[in-house]
């Protein structure tokens, strides 16, 4: 009798065993159980260049903002500041992108929202200095770790071609006019976001085409960006248009236009 109750009582467990697995087996979650509750992020390509979250977002950082002054013109051009023409265009890029749709962050030099940045393109706008003989013209150069050199090359392309177009500036290339001193280090923002740096003109020989047509540089730089994120086609950029009548001032007499730190200020605000 004890023999036949133990035999029972085994059979018993097995069965339990059995059924309990295959109700465990029946009721595991699957893939598609699983991906309902994993984060996006977790299962993303970090080799993506261009992430979901990066969508439609800009970073717009005028030179020396918050920071000092850049280069200084004396009194034939009004004393005016390398960091208030920055900042004018800057102000006049952000809100052309937002216009279009974009979502732009505004910054300055050495903001600490830069270490880290992730963002579709960075643009930092500067430009050269007062008394360069004869030199006129526009660098666009590419700026931090350059992971992505064929990113940071159709950047570089679409700013070169649509300001130039807008301005009727030379372009001189990538190089940084002798003497400028770099800023923030760009090699702190995220790898994933293209960085490039404008010098627009020089202050000097340059000065009426800054001062006198600001809209049109605006758009030239804003058109650019648009034309990187939206994989434009653009045309040849390797013979530079004719420049400007305006890029120069050839007399004394002629009159001089000014960009004063409170217009700037209060296009920012």
């Amino acid at each position: 009798m004890k023999k036949y109750s133990f035999i029972k009582a085994l059979i018993t467990i097995l069965m339990s065993a059995l059924i309990t697995s295959t109700i465990l087996i029946t009721f595991s979650p699957g893939a598609e159980y699983i991906e309902q509750y994993v984060s996006p992020a977790e299962t993303a390509d970090v080799n993506t260049v261009r992430q979901n979250n990066q969508r439609k977002i800009i970073g717009i950082l005028p030179g020396h903002y918050g920071l000092d002054s850049g280069y200084q013109c004396g009194p034939e051009f009004n004393f005016v500041k390398e960091s208030d023409v920055n900042l004018r265009l800057a102000v006049m890029v952000r809100d052309y992108l937002q216009s279009q749709g974009y979502t732009v962050d505004f910054m300055h030099e050495f903001d600490p929202v830069l270490t880290n940045y992730t963002a579709l393109a960075l643009v930092s706008i500067h430009a050269n200095q007062c008394n360069a003989s004869n030199q006129s013209g526009f660098n666009v150069t590419t700026g931090g770790q350059n992971s992505y050199p064929s990113e940071s090359k159709r950047l570089n392309d679409c700013l070169t071609y649509h300001y130039m177009q807008n301005s009727g500036l030379e372009f001189l290339g990538e190089n940084y006019t002798p003497g400028e001193e770099m800023l923030y280090s760009f090699d702190n923002v995220n790898n994933y976001t293209t960085i490039s740096i404008i010098h627009t003109g020089f202050l000097g020989n340059d000065y009426r085409t800054i001062s006198e047509k600001t809209n049109n540089l605006a758009k030239g730089i804003a058109d650019g960006i648009i034309c990187y994120v939206e994989d434009e086609t653009i045309g040849s950029i390797n013979q530079p248009l004719p420049i400007n009548s305006l890029s120069s001032l050839s007399t004394s007499t002629q009159k001089v236009y000014s960009i004063p730190l409170s217009e700037a200020i209060a296009a920012e605000n």
